[in-house]
């Protein structure tokens, strides 16, 4: 009985771990999101609350707030961003997660 219990526990465990699903994104020049300026190269993103999260290659991560909004139409089929030229460099306007209707929303 205590096995099981303790492997039901584990398996718990481990779902709600997967539940917390990353995004992976490729900043080919600097870019500026939310308040937050991010450098060139690769990222992987989840979101914590009202917050994204990015961390780069090594580890290093940049927390920014963020806007959800959750549409009722098709879901995304890719990971995508928007991205508008501002004050002479890239800015990051919002990005819609694949395989979801969320879009996030990003502030100046």
């Amino acid at each position: 009985m205590r096995k099981s219990l303790l492997i039901v526990g584990l398996l718990t465990f481990s779902s709600l771990v997967l539940a917390a699903k990353s995004y992976s994104l490729t900043i080919m020049a600097p870019t500026k999101v939310g308040s937050a300026q991010l450098a060139k190269g690769t990222y992987t993103m989840h979101l914590e609350g009202d917050k994204a999260i990015f961390k780069d290659e090594h580890s290093k991560a940049v927390s920014v707030s963020v806007k959800l909004e959750n549409g009722t139409g098709k879901k995304f089929e890719f990971t995508s961003v928007e991205a508008t030229q501002k004050d002479g460099g890239e800015s990051i306007k919002s990005i819609h997660l694949g395989g979801s209707t969320t879009t996030l929303e990003f502030g100046d």
